[in-house]
């Protein structure tokens, strides 16, 4: 058994959420490094937006 960071309930060691409260469990870090591949084109187009917008917002100061 192991516990989860979120809750602080115990689960089984195979566990990849929290049956409690939902919290992922465990992820390896390699998954954590491919965020990006995993966004959606809208999500990619409201990033660069965002970040223009910032830029322009800076710029403008």
């Amino acid at each position: 058994m192991k516990t989860c960071p979120n809750c602080g309930e115990t689960v089984p060691l195979r566990a990849k959420q929290c049956p409690n409260c939902g919290q992922l469990l465990g992820g390896s870090s390699r998954q954590n490094r491919h965020w990006l591949r995993a966004l959606t084109p809208t999500e990619i187009f409201l990033l660069v937006l965002g970040s223009l917008m910032l830029g322009v917002f800076l710029v403008a100061l």
